[in-house]
């Protein structure tokens, strides 16, 4: 699949099959990880492949109990709007996905916070447009708190200087999720001025 393919097809994907992931197929992931820019090319990230299903289970029973406290603070049309788009409090599902990409960065030095953690995003959307190439349907998870984040580092056993940027959802998808609504560049392009 060519770049401009990939950026466009790419989705987020809720529902995968159950077939593994080859090695080779996640090796690619990270490798489009390992190749994104960073500021001051620092690297800053490490990427914890998570397929073992005790693991899986651990994070989805941390992840389901945060987000249903984080789901009853909710108005009734976010509940709605999240519930449309397949949303769910319910994180059970995860311990099912075929595998899960822990993207996890370090501050370093005087950096500033922002920098590393746009660094760290730079390499999901490398690992996310990857994924597509390689047929996977992907969907990134981000966690509500520092409590939760603190409550999965535990479980993955990080080190106290590293944060969570988000967790990859990685497998094949069920079926292909339709287009989502995009702006036209009009709205969102200005040229020497806003």
């Amino acid at each position: 699949m060519d770049f401009n393919e990939a950026v466009v097809r790419r989705r987020s994907v809720r529902k995968f099959k159950s077939d593994l992931v080859p090695a080779k197929t996640i090796q690619k992931v990270l490798e489009a990880g390992r190749w994104a820019p960073s500021a001051s090319n620092l690297q800053p990230w490490h990427f914890i492949v998570i397929q073992d299903v005790h693991v899986k289970r651990r994070i989805a029973n941390v992840c389901t109990e945060f987000s249903k406290k984080a789901w009853a603070d909710f108005n009734s049309d976010m509940i709605k709007y999240l519930a449309l788009r397949g949303g769910t409090w319910d994180k059970s599902y995860m311990e099912k996905v075929p595998a899960l990409i822990a993207v996890c960065y370090r501050k370093a030095g005087k950096m500033r916070h922002e920098l590393i953690l746009a660094s760290a995003w730079t390499a999901i959307e490398n690992m996310l447009l990857a994924a597509t190439s390689e047929g996977l349907g992907s969907c990134i998870y981000t966690l509500y708190s520092k409590y939760e984040e603190k409550e999965v580092k535990t479980v993955l056993n990080m080190p106290a200087e590293y944060r969570i940027a988000a967790m990859i959802q990685l497998g094949y998808p069920v079926a292909e999720a339709p287009s989502p609504y995009r702006k036209n560049l009009e709205e969102i392009v200005s040229y020497e001025h806003f």
